[in-house]
């Protein structure tokens, strides 16, 4: 089991700075950078996100099961408009990082509540975890670490991606 302190210090120390030199890479949100392209083409038959888009939906991550589940909190998701998002990107790694900063309090409010609410916007089915007795805090927290380090990758991988192509940073 990964504690919460544990698991912020991961998120902030480790994948934070990965997902914050990815977008540099790609060249932030200047004109003519590659944070608001996708390695694959419109209408691909294996359509991939945008930088941007992947760094908005971990906002939606963190916000789903973050503040709504573990907080509590009464948050609006739409999961799938997350990846259309076209706006600058460096507002939302700094509301990424915000985020990350809330998880212990996000935490603490679940266990003086004594349950978990209901995530908003996802596509897990949480009454089978709930069935299985394995929604808990600790898996919450284990959920969004597996959802931050993944996407972390993907990210990773658009940059190759695109910079593979040879177009200037």
């Amino acid at each position: 089991m990964v504690s919460v302190d544990a698991a912020r210090r991961i998120l902030a120390d480790e994948l934070m700075p990965a997902i914050r030199a990815a977008v540099a890479d790609l060249g932030g949100d200047g004109p003519d950078t590659l944070v608001h392209h996708r390695p694959t083409a419109e209408g691909s038959e294996w359509p991939t996100n945008t930088a941007a888009a992947l760094v908005h939906h971990l906002c939606g991550v963190l916000t789903s099961w973050g503040a709504a589940c573990l907080g509590g909190e009464d948050i609006v998701r739409h999961r799938e408009a997350e990846f259309d998002f076209a706006g600058p990107t460096a507002p939302e790694l700094d509301r990424l990082e915000a985020l990350i900063d809330r998880l212990p309090g996000w935490v603490a409010a679940a266990a003086g509540r004594g349950d978990l609410a209901e995530p908003a916007g996802t596509t897990v089915d949480v009454d089978v975890a709930r069935r299985a007795g394995t929604f808990t805090p600790d898996w919450v927290v284990g959920h969004i670490l597996h959802e931050v380090a993944t996407h972390t990758g993907q990210l990773q991988l658009t940059r190759d991606v695109l910079l593979s192509r040879g177009r200037a940073r």
